[in-house]
């Protein structure tokens, strides 16, 4: 059985720091406002503890959204607007310096889109911290681009008459 997470409310805090930090230095205390918890007091061993632990949030990137990217990546269509409607500005800032190095894109063009979604993403440190938290696996990704390159370009399929 878990225990309890201790709790106050905003007022108390406000009014008797000094006794719910020393109870907090003991163990999680739960700030509530209005019946729910707005924050945590945690003890500082704990912080420590979780230091070089960086929780990692992805955003949510289902069929549907790699499939509406596949196809405007697909277009080679660069225009801004047409991205943001694709969805999360953060992922296809990435994506398209992803797309930036591969061959059938415009590396100048890709990248100045990707600066444009999401300043900063074509410097190392951007793209890297953007390869840590997307969701976009790249080896999913660009064979399916790919494909659907490939079938852009065959000539639509022209009914043969028979006599």
């Amino acid at each position: 059985m878990m225990a309890r997470m201790e709790s106050v409310n905003a007022t108390q805090l406000k009014n008797r720091l000094g006794e719910v930090l020393k109870r907090a230095a003991l163990g999680p205390v739960a700030i509530e406002r209005h019946g729910r918890i707005v924050a945590c007091l945690v003890p500082p061993a704990a912080v420590k503890a979780r230091a070089g632990k960086t929780p990692t949030v992805r955003p949510r990137w289902g069929r549907r959204d790699e499939q509406r990217v596949v196809e405007l990546c697909a277009r080679g269509d660069y225009r801004l607007s047409r991205w943001l409607r694709a969805g999360d500005p953060g992922t296809l800032a990435g994506v398209a310096a992803m797309l930036a190095s591969q061959p059938g894109f415009d590396r100048t063009r890709m990248l100045a889109l990707a600066e444009r979604l999401h300043p900063g993403i074509s410097a190392p440190a951007g793209f890297s911290h953007w390869l840590a938290r997307t969701p976009v696996q790249a080896a999913r990704f660009l064979p399916m681009l790919e494909a659907r390159m490939r079938e852009r370009k065959l000539p639509a399929a022209v009914p043969s008459r028979r006599p």
